[in-house]
């Protein structure tokens, strides 16, 4: 009869077996795929079966030879799991995981010639608030000093915006599709976004494989008030990511759970003025073909990532890129050579209770039940699917749990269970790492280089740098818990300094226990890094020996900063949130936070200034959205989008009393309040609007830009121009659909 004992063991393995979506047992090997005779990227590690080797495969890229090779990986289909490799969810604590929080670099100003079209305009204007000057970042807005070229929703504005007391809207492109970014390339306009409509058009209609489509489109805008439309592409993904690096967008698309279909092209679509680009070059010079890299190991799913450099200048230039086999979502950073992409890999606790088990248990089995097992896995899972397989193999383990006495039963789980939580201690630190893959891009040349990696998860973009040869990257190891731990793991924040071969030849760790990375800045040969739980902790780190980076200064105030922004070598500019202490212990967020730190001494970083604006639930674009900030040292100038709320007394409740832009003074000593521009037509929300929250979406103000001396406020329904020095009203323009007849361009 079957005691306790065996039934607990029996429903362990079992329930191992489902949820880690891998063999208890050795499966038989996938197709042997090796890498090309001259590329040494990767190692063919066939069916990786343990732990390590699992680790080392998540690592090591491999390239596929041809779209054979692709296809015949697809096609067999034994890689995807239904948990396997991101099964984190029992020891990541998500509430510190995955946040998209924001933080960026101040707008720098730029000369740029003679602006083209209509006469030439100011060499005195603020460019998009890039992280990493000469690599421009699309955004919803863009100017050259003469025009500014606005996305509203479906349509796209340009305006002849200076003179202020001249400006009109000169043409508006309207789009079937929802926009997302542009770029301005001189009379080059890039305007990209998700393509609804494709759905509709003849040639989707052949298509087997369905899903989201990200149009990319070029207009020339030599005359501004009538944009030709010059290239027409479509990717199939969704995007993910993109930069302008002189003549060339280098292009990020990504395709979840991805999926083949006989007959189907094997690479995701490129579709050029609607036509499908083939993967054979042999005949024509309108094509793709890219190079394609994977992981030897089991996917969760098969996620796509295309990258590809586009000349918006040449539209007769073929599109060039690379596909990744990718099995999670990404961050990317891009400096002027090179651009990084990363991902975060997991070993989840049910693939080290399976290694385990396939140490301990499988070798008492007879070689009766070794081979049945065998054979059911060599089953296709077409024939017999996963429960299926389980079933049997349960029924076997069953068996043989039942011809044990009841000591050995507990012997076993004994066995069991102190296997488990030594091989737990042994690899803990490879639980959670990031994995950063490192792309050398020069005008139409992609080229992979290498791999590195280093524990914890990255939070966005600004957590990354390139400087002098060396990659330099902060992480969050999350907080973990565990039935293998006696106690629960807290989280802690890492510096990792990488050689140009992405080494690891510094590391700082175990950093703030208990918090997590909110913010980062990386400036020349420091590094500032804000965490936050209860307090704000702001750490200067020294990186002037890359090989030793050393914590040299800390700051702990309340509240804490999003965004840390330079103000110049020795001050910086915080954005964030203030706090207070609940009366229970906890933590209460309150208003938008601006703090001034100096970092002349950087063993000892002071808050010189402060300033609060509105109360809990006052909200601002520029706490998550890095091209919202709006910065000029040699203008005084500091103004950021705000939506701001106010208390209405001891009950917490709080009423919208604001919605704008709220400009500031700003120099060494602090912040001077100068003004508050108002989008929302001038009157104060009602009561009604402390109910209904956030609808004045489309008086949000979402930018802020100069030309010479006039301030532009941007927003849905308005672009607003009032004078720099007192914040006067120059002119206000209305952003909205016109009637027929108005002299407008339409372009689909």
């Amino acid at each position: 009869m079957t005691n306790k004992a065996t039934i607990k063991i029996i429903i362990v393995l079992a329930f191992i077996f489902v949820f880690s979506g891998c063999s208890l047992f050795p499966k038989v090997s996938l197709p042997n795929i090796k890498n090309s005779p001259d590329d040494n990227l990767g190692v063919d590690t066939g069916d990786a079966k343990t732990i390590d080797e699992q680790l080392t495969a998540q690592s090591r890229i491999n390239k596929f030879t041809d779209l054979d090779k692709l296809k015949e990986f697809l096609e067999q289909g034994e890689g995807i799991s239904d948990y396997g490799y991101s099964g984190l969810e029992r020891a990541v604590d998500m509430d510190f995981a995955g946040e998209a929080l924001v933080n960026a670099p101040l707008a720098t100003k730029q000369a740029v010639g003679e602006a083209t079209g209509f006469g030439a305009g100011a060499d005195d204007f603020s460019k998009t608030n890039v992280q990493v000057e000469g690599v421009d970042e699309a955004d919803i807005i863009k100017t050259d000093g003469k025009y500014i070229y606005a996305v509203v929703k479906n349509d796209l504005f340009i305006v002849s915006a200076y003179p202020a007391e001249e400006a009109e809207i000169l043409a508006k492109i309207e789009f079937k599709s929802r926009l997302e970014d542009i770029y301005i390339n001189d009379n080059n306009l890039v305007i990209f976004g998700w393509d609804d409509k494709i759905f509709e058009n003849d040639v989707y209609q052949k298509f087997g494989r369905r899903g989201d489509y990200t149009f990319l489109k070029v207009f020339d805008i030599t005359d501004r008030k009538n944009p030709q439309q010059v290239r027409d592409l479509d990717f199939e993904g969704s995007y993910r990511d993109s930069r302008l690096i002189g003549d060339y967008v280098y292009f990020v698309t990504n395709n979840y759970n991805y999926y083949y279909i006989e007959s189907e092209p094997v690479i995701p679509r490129i579709i050029e003025n609607g036509e499908v680009l083939t993967n054979d070059c042999e005949f024509t010079d309108k094509c793709f073909v890219p190079d394609m890299y994977y992981f030897d190991i089991p996917y969760d799913s098969y996620n796509f990532t295309t990258v590809t450099a586009i000349n918006v200048r040449n539209n007769n230039e073929a599109i060039v890129g690379d596909v990744y086999l990718l099995s999670g979502s990404q961050n990317m950073y891009v400096s002027k050579s090179n651009l990084y992409i990363t991902y975060t890999k997991y070993i989840s606790e049910y693939q080290l209770e399976m290694e385990v088990m396939k140490e301990i248990v499988y070798p008492l089995l007879s070689v009766k039940d070794q081979e049945k097992i065998a054979k059911i896995e060599k089953v296709e899972n077409f024939i017999l699917s996963k429960e299926e397989k389980m079933t049997k193999i349960s029924r076997i383990i069953e068996h043989f749990a039942a011809s044990l006495s009841e000591e050995e039963q507990a012997q076993l789980e004994k066995q069991i269970e102190a296997g488990i939580k030594q091989k737990y201690e042994d690899i803990s630190k490879e639980l959670e790492k990031t994995v950063i893959h490192k792309i050398a891009i020069d005008g139409n040349n992609i080229e992979y280089k290498n791999f590195g990696e280093v524990t914890g998860q990255v939070l966005n973009q600004f957590s990354m740098d390139e400087s002098d040869g060396y990659f330099r990257i902060a992480t969050t190891k999350n907080r973990t818990w565990s039935r293998y731990e006696e106690e629960q793991r807290e989280s802690y924040n890492n510096l990792y300094v990488l050689d140009d071969n992405l080494k690891v030849v510094g590391a700082l760790e175990g950093l703030a226990e208990g918090e997590r990375i909110y913010s980062v800045r990386f400036m020349q040969k420091r590094a500032y890094l804000v965490t936050f739980k209860q307090m704000d902790p702001l750490f200067a780190i020294d990186l002037s020996d890359p090989r030793n980076p050393k914590v040299l200064g800390e700051l702990k105030i309340p509240g804490y900063s999003d965004y840390l922004h330079p103000y110049d070598d020795t001050t910086l500019i915080g954005l964030g949130k203030d706090t207070g202490e609940t009366e229970w212990g906890g933590v209460r967020t309150k208003g938008i936070k601006l703090s001034l730190f100096d970092v002349s001494d950087i063993s000892q970083p002071k808050e010189i200034d402060t300033y609060i604006i509105g109360d809990s639930g006052s909200d601002s674009i520029a706490l998550y959205d890095h091209k919202a900030f709006l910065f000029s040292r040699d203008k005084n100038l500091l103004a950021i989008p705000a939506s701001v709320r106010e208390s209405l007394g001891e009950f917490g409740r709080d009423k919208l009393t604001f919605v704008g832009a709220v400009i500031f003074n700003i120099n060494k000593n602090g912040f001077e309040l100068k003004g508050k521009i108002d989008h929302s037509d001038g009157g104060q929300p009602s009561e009604q609007d402390y109910w209904q929250g956030y609808n004045y979406y489309d008086n949000t103000v979402k930018r802020c830009l100069y030309i010479n001396d006039i301030l532009y406020t941007f927003s849905n329904e308005y672009l607003k121009m009032n004078k720099l020095g007192d914040l006067a009203l120059v002119k206000k323009l209305e952003l909205k659909k016109q009637k027929s007849g108005d002299d407008f361009e339409v372009i689909n």
